[in-house]
This record gives C-alpha cells, structure tokens and sequence, in this order.
C-alpha cells in the first residue's frame, strides 16, 4: 500500500529535521570554541563570534583573516533484534523479519547544493569556515562577516542495509553564506554587536520503504493460499473476479524508494551579542540568535518495486479490483509517481549565557548554559502540489493526520525545548602556547517515545583537547580534537517512530517487535589560521 510507505517517509523526513539539529548544531564552525566544548560566549574565538557573540569581535584591532577546515569521521551502527518476548498470533509474524539479528551502519554524507546528497566514500569530510573584520580606526566600529555552517548533518548506508528503511541518504544542512556584523565598544567594560544572516537551508532525503501492516499480512497470506509465484506467477482461481498473482507482496517486501530534495537559497536571521568585563580576571556574556521562518520547496520522488505495482495493477483488472480501487481508493499500480512539494521549516531561536574565570594568571574557566526552543516543532504540515492516491488512501488509516482534500499531510511531533552546558579550560603554558579542554553534555529534544536511528537517539556527549599557538605577533594557529558519543537502547514498542505494533501506528514504523541499540561516535580534527593583514 503505497499510502503507508510514503507517509512512513515523510514522517521520517520530519523526525531527520530535529535530530540532525541536536546533533550538528554548531559542531564545524570554530576549532577554538570546539576546543572549549562551545563554552565561548564570554570568552572571544576571533572572526567566528559573528556566530558565537558579535559583541566579542571589538577585541580584534585591524584587520583580520579567519579560515578553518573542521574535519570529522561518522561512526553510526544500529543493531536489531526481536523482542525476547514477542509470541507470533497475528499475521504479521515478526519472526519472519529479515532485519532481525543484524547490524546497520552508516557513513558520512554532506549536501551539496544543485546535486543534493553525495556520499564520503573517504574516511574523512572537511567542511571550511571563512571571514573577514575590519576595524574603523575613528569610530571604533568593527564590521565583520564569515561563511559558515551552523547546522550540518548527513549520513548515508549500503543499498542492503537493514537501517535503510529509516534513511538510506540523509542530509541536513544550513550554510550562512552572508553575515554582515558590527560591533562597538560602548564602555571599555562593555560592547555590544549585531549581525544580519543571510543562509541557505537544504534538506535531502533517499530512503527504500516497507510496510510491516496487518492489511499486508492479508495480502500475503491470501497469495500463498492461492499458490502465487513471483513476476506474476501461479494461477488466480478466482479471476476474473479477484485476481492476487500480478506480482508478490507482504509486510516485509520493499514497497519502492523515495528520494526528496527540498530548499530555500535566502533564509534571514540575526544575532545580537553583548559582552561585559567588569575586570580583567571575569568576563560576562550572552547571545540571542533568532530563529528563522523557511518555505522549503523542493521535488520528490517515488519510485514503486515492480513486483508491488504489478500485483496492484492486475488487482486493478479484476471486476472486484476496479469497485474496489473506486470506492477504497486503492493503489492504481503506477510505477512512478513526482511532483513538487514543500514544507513551512522553522529553525529554533537559540540563546546562551557564558562566564570567563580566569583566578590564576595560567588558568582559565569557562562556563556556558544554552537554550534551543524546539518546543515549536509541535507538528509539521506538507503541502503536495496535486492530489495524490496514497493521501486519499492514508486518511481511512489516520484521518486525523491526513488532509486528503487539500493534498496536505499533518505530522506530530511533540519535541520539546532543552538546555545544554558547556565547560571549558584554558592552561597557559607560555605566551606562545595554550592548552585547551572541553566538555560539553548535549541533552536531546526529542521525547522517548520518538526516538528513532537517523541520529543520536538520546543524550551524548562532547569531549575535546586543543591547542593555540602565536605564531608571530599578527598570526594564531588553532589545533582541536573532539569526540562525541551516543548509545541508546529502545525496548519494542517504546517508540511511535521506530519499533511500535499496533494496528494505527502505520506511519513511521518500518521496525514492529524489534529492540535497537544504536551507537553513534563522532570524531572531529579542526585547524585554523587566523594572521592580520
């Protein structure tokens, strides 16, 4: 049923959307402020403050240059298992699952705008950061902008893996690519800066798609007491009037796969930062970045296993299979189906406090505490350009999430908003050389009973070393590395998008009776150079 698997996708669409921007929220912008597990609103990185506190860039007199390459290595494996207590009786038999007992993994992927999701068959991916400030002698003004990623995300998995039901490319980017900032010095204790963004917001996704329902339990079932075969095979004892064998099809066959490409090139937002040192040894700051509305408008496509579309078709043939199609709006047994479609995205207001310690001349504490408000992410609404067989099929199965008439599907959510922490370390060892040392907890937005394998489930956590080198008077190098860990188990049935079984949980849930325990590792290499020029 092609209703099912579609919505199983957009669904999945929605939940990507969140956990992408949990787990890729600001990790490849600054090699220093990684260092210091992003507890740096008190404490200036150089030109990247025009993301992390514009108030921060009046300590940059002159001219400065900024350019960082943030490499990472994607580590992502789920494993799935049938529940220990699962007692087959229905007719979908969850024993007969060919995901259970194996083991999924991913790779890195990134987004590459006009030719969307491109795998990184390397080990590595590298995503620069560039920007320029300049400080006007007379007036004391320092303007400023950076290109740069503030959320970026993608992985992609093998055509056979197991976890390809639940993204098989996935990708979620925003790249700022304008950000215009100026700072000034109000007191010499306290300035103050703004900047006006300008980003582009993509989001791709590819997946294959199944659907584990009771109503394909039937289908099969009545196909193996009719003796159908594959391609068509077997002898249909009650055609003209019904016939099953146009081709096989059941709970745990692919029903096709989905590729989605959706964006917008001119999303506007702001940053407003200030930043306050009442004495040489405390600094105190605070950035607000707003959040920003986005029409993403973008194609999709599915395309239907052979094998689906002509049972479907030779159904459609039969005197029982034409009332039926009419009246049930069942499939119509096309191999194809694309059009246009967008979705209203809002990505989340986010505020952050920090303080800088330093009570030794070598040492210095940093600590921050930031605000993410994902609590708007209450449901998601797509807008098809057209009507579509799977909405007006999808309605009878969940009427309250399907808008048939208006070609819309309306997808919960339920996430809510979350503060995370930051902790941070500077050792100076001379006046050339810094050691640096970063912690930072990331709690999850997404409720429990949400919780899916296209990103870290649950809380993880960020563990980073660096160093800092003056090279000369008028040139810094930045060295970083950093880890980040998730490991989560979800028991059967805890997860309306992942593992649930029941009759009306047909949307988004492509693994009933399994228990998964995902483990995502990320690690990170960041170099910068920021000279004077």
């Amino acid at each position: 049923m092609p209703n099912i698997g579609f919505w199983c996708s957009l669904g999945l669409l929605m939940v990507s959307l969140s956990t992408h921007g949990q787990m890729g929220q600001n990790l490849m912008i600054d090699t220093k402020a990684l260092s210091l597990g992003h507890a740096v609103t008190a404490d200036p990185v150089g030109v990247n403050n025009v993301h992390f506190n514009p108030a921060g860039l009046t300590t940059l007199k002159g001219r400065h240059f900024s350019l960082s390459f943030l490499n990472t290595m994607l580590n992502s494996e789920a494993d799935f298992e049938l529940d220990s207590e699962y007692e087959s009786g229905g007719l979908v038999d969850s024993r007969e699952d060919p995901v259970a007992g194996r083991t999924g993994k991913a790779r890195a992927a990134a987004y590459v705008p006009g030719l969307g999701i491109s795998p990184i068959d390397a080990p590595i991916l590298s995503l620069p950061s560039t920007g320029i400030s300049i400080e006007h002698q007379t007036s004391g003004l320092v303007f400023a902008s950076s290109i740069y990623a503030p959320m970026a995300a993608g992985f992609a998995r093998d055509n056979n893996d197991p976890g390809r039901y639940q993204g098989k490319k996935v990708a979620m980017q925003r790249l700022t690519y304008l950000s215009p900032t100026i700072a000034y010095q109000i007191t010499p204790e306290l300035s103050i800066g703004i900047g006006f963004l300008m980003s582009h917001q993509a989001l791709s996704l590819e997946q294959d798609v199944r659907a584990p329902h009771m109503l394909m339990g039937v289908m099969e079932e009545l196909q193996t007491a009719f003796g159908c075969e594959p391609q068509g095979g077997g002898v249909d004892p009650l055609n003209p009037f019904v016939a099953l064998c146009g081709g096989l099809v059941g709970p745990f066959r692919d029903i096709g796969n989905i590729k989605m490409d959706l964006s917008e090139s001119a999303s506007p937002s702001y940053n407003f930062g200030l930043l306050w040192t009442p004495y040489e040894w405390l600094s105190l700051g605070m950035v607000y970045q707003s959040g920003a509305k986005s029409t993403l408008v973008g194609d999709f496509e599915f395309t239907y296993d052979r094998e689906f579309y002509d049972h479907w078709r030779k159904l459609r043939s039969s005197i029982f299979g034409a009332l039926g199609t009419e009246i049930f709006q069942l499939p119509q047994g096309v191999s194809r189906e694309s059009g246009q479609v967008n979705l209203d995205f809002s990505f989340p207001q986010h505020i952050q406090f920090g303080i800088a310690w330093r009570p030794l001349d070598w040492f210095q504490l940093n600590l921050d505490a930031g605000w993410t408000d994902y609590s708007e992410w209450g449901e998601w609404v797509i807008e098809f350009d057209r009507p579509l067989d799977f909405l007006n099929a999808a309605r009878f199965l969940s009427p309250e999430e399907v808008d048939a008439e208006n070609n819309r599907l309306v997808f919960p959510l339920h996430y809510k908003s979350v503060w995370s922490f930051g902790l941070g370390m500077t050792f100076d060892v001379n006046d050339r050389w810094q050691i640096r040392m970063g912690y930072e907890p990331r709690e999850t937005s997404i409720p429990d009973n949400r919780r899916s394998i296209l990103a870290p489930l649950g809380f993880s956590n960020l563990y980073a070393l660096g160093v800092g080198y003056r090279w000369s008077p008028y040139t810094h190098l930045d060295f970083a590395i950093a880890m980040m860990e998730s490991k989560e188990r979800v028991s059967s049935n805890d997860s309306e998008a992942l593992n649930s079984d029941c009759f009306t949980c047909v949307a988004n849930n492509p693994y009933p009776n399994m228990d998964v325990e995902t483990r995502f590792s990320l690690y990170t290499l960041g170099v910068s150079f920021r000279t004077e020029f």
